[in-house]
């Protein structure tokens, strides 16, 4: 039978299958790392309502949160509710703005890791009464005691900042937490009566034995206190868990940009 060696397939270079086939299975695994490192951070949420002037809800709003590096949002229900997710850890300004309503700004946002911040209902203000093109700016202040969870206190850079005592980050600690001491002349903290020993530091997640040293105040984004209740993660710890979060590189740099220590 005749073959047609017009159709004919060309032959292929056996060097272009194996660089095909390396370029796509290096995609591949790129792909399945950043999935996998995305999956590993520890991320959290905001959460938050927005209103008029009279407390009705403003439906299908637009609300993103912008820590500096792009912002992220979406669009809120017919309810005026909004869930910002997920949020690396860092300090945001959250943006929200509806057609006839003054675009609003709320700086100092701290999202902290496994954590929701609950922004205030929000009200918005009709432009109508206002100039052509008006932002309204107001900052966030976290409340040091979750509601939810009243064995658990957390404190931001921002809040203990101007504190005489944040240089020494034990000593901070025992002053800003009710029922936590620390013992004369040693960074020994006692919680609630618990003998010394008992409690653990972590640090971005890793338990840090003994007293805790090599943590620069200026690079701690955040502390959260657990008095009782501790969560599972935390294992045998019985006195008390201090859970530190460091400043990202990115909000370091930001800070050296503003000029602050």
């Amino acid at each position: 039978m005749d073959v047609d060696r017009g159709c004919a397939i060309p032959e292929v270079d056996a060097s272009y299958w194996k660089r095909t086939t390396m370029r796509t299975s290096t995609l591949l695994l790129s792909v399945l790392l950043n999935g996998a490192a995305l999956q590993a951070q520890n991320l959290g949420e905001i959460h938050g309502k927005v209103l008029d002037e009279k407390g009705d809800p403003i439906p299908f709003a637009t609300v993103s949160a912008d820590r500096g590096d792009g912002p992220q949002g979406i669009e809120a229900d017919e309810n005026g509710r909004f869930v910002i997710k997920p949020l690396a850890p860092g300090t945001y300004t959250v943006r929200i703005a509806s057609l006839g309503f003054a675009t609003r700004e709320k700086s100092g946002v701290q999202v902290t890791a496994d954590k929701i911040t609950f922004l205030n209902d929000e009200r918005m203000v009709s432009d109508a009464l206002l100039p052509d093109f008006t932002v309204i700016y107001d900052k966030w202040t976290p409340p040091l005691i979750d509601p939810e969870e009243p064995s658990k206190l957390t404190i931001i850079a921002s809040q203990f900042v101007d504190n005489p005592g944040r240089k020494n980050l034990a000593t901070l600690i025992s002053t800003t937490a009710p029922g936590i001491y620390q013992a004369p002349g040693t960074n020994d903290l006692y919680f609630r009566g618990s003998r010394s020993g008992t409690m653990a530091y972590f640090v971005d997640g890793v338990k840090v034995p003994g007293q805790l040293s090599g943590v620069p105040p200026a690079s701690v984004a955040s502390i959260t206190i657990y008095t009782g209740g501790l969560p599972a993660r935390y294992g045998d710890v019985t006195g008390g868990v201090v859970a530190i979060e460091t400043k990202s590189y990115f909000d370091l740099y930001m800070q050296e940009q503003a000029g602050l220590r």
